[in-house]
C-alpha cells in the first residue's frame, strides 16, 4: 500500500476531512489532496512524524510501501503503545488492586469500544 493510500485509509477511519488534516498539520487542503492521490510526497520528515502522531501510528508504516499487514498496521501499533505504557505502570509495583482492576477495566472497555467502531467500518 502506498503512502496516499494509507493516509487518506486512516484519515477515513476517523472520519476527518482533507481540509481538517491540512488545519491540523498546518498545510494547504491541495497538499493533502497531492499526497492521497500519489502526485507527491512530504519533503520534510516532520510531517511524517506529525502523521504518526495523530493517527497513532508509527511513522515507519507510513515510510514503507510493502505493507504485509494491510489496514491492520495502525491498530497494532496503538496496542502496542498501550501495552508497553501499562508495562511501565506495573514495572513500579506501586499500583493498588482498585487500581489495577480500574486499569484492566479501561483496558476491556477500549478493546469493546474498538470491536464496536470495526463492526461499524466493514458496514
Amino acid at each position: 500500500m502506498k503512502f496516499g493510500e494509507k493516509l487518506r485509509l486512516v484519515r477515513g477511519r476517523r472520519h476527518m476531512t482533507q481540509e481538517e488534516l491540512a488545519r491540523r498539520l498546518g498545510l494547504s487542503k491541495r497538499t493533502v489532496e497531492g499526497y492521497e492521490s500519489g502526485a507527491f510526497y512530504p519533503r520534510k520528515r516532520q510531517v511524517y512524524d506529525q502523521l504518526a502522531a495523530l493517527f497513532g501510528v508509527d511513522k515507519n508504516w507510513f515510510l514503507t510501501e510493502d505493507d504485509e499487514g494491510g489496514d491492520a498496521a495502525p491498530g497494532e501499533e496503538e496496542a502496542r503503545r498501550v501495552l508497553e505504557a501499562a508495562k511501565a505502570l506495573y514495572a513500579g509495583g506501586a499500583l493498588s488492586q482498585q487500581d489495577k482492576d480500574a486499569l484492566a477495566q479501561a483496558l476491556m472497555d477500549a478493546y469493546w469500544m474498538a470491536k464496536s467502531r470495526q463492526a461499524g467500518d466493514k458496514e
